[in-house]
């Protein structure tokens, strides 16, 4: 009979043993269920928020550089500065060969 009774004995400790987690697992359900959770998403708006500014303010930007690429355009000549000079050069000097064996 000892073997029974200690069997009985150690069934009666797990028993009990499995009572008290169960009640420890009833009231962390409990706790569980009077806690609120709720969703803030005021960090994701205001990273969002930063994020549409710093977009706005680079479109600027570039709106800017481009608006200033194309006055740079408008102004740019397909013939350079130091060709034109040249050309007037060689043109007043035939011109003053031209005039100079005329009067001679």
């Amino acid at each position: 009979m000892t073997k029974l009774e200690h069997l009985s004995e150690l069934l009666v400790e797990e028993l009990h043993s499995f009572k008290q987690e169960v009640n420890r697992l009833e009231r962390i359900e409990q706790g569980l269920k009077s806690t609120s959770i709720q969703a803030d998403s005021s960090q994701i708006e205001k990273m969002v928020e930063t994020h549409l500014r710093k977009l706005e303010l680079d479109q600027i930007s570039q709106q800017e550089n481009h608006k200033e690429l194309l006055s740079k355009i408008k102004r740019t000549r397909t013939i350079p500065n130091w060709l034109v000079i040249l050309a007037l050069l060689l043109f007043l000097s035939q011109a003053f060969c031209i005039v100079f064996l005329l009067l001679r």
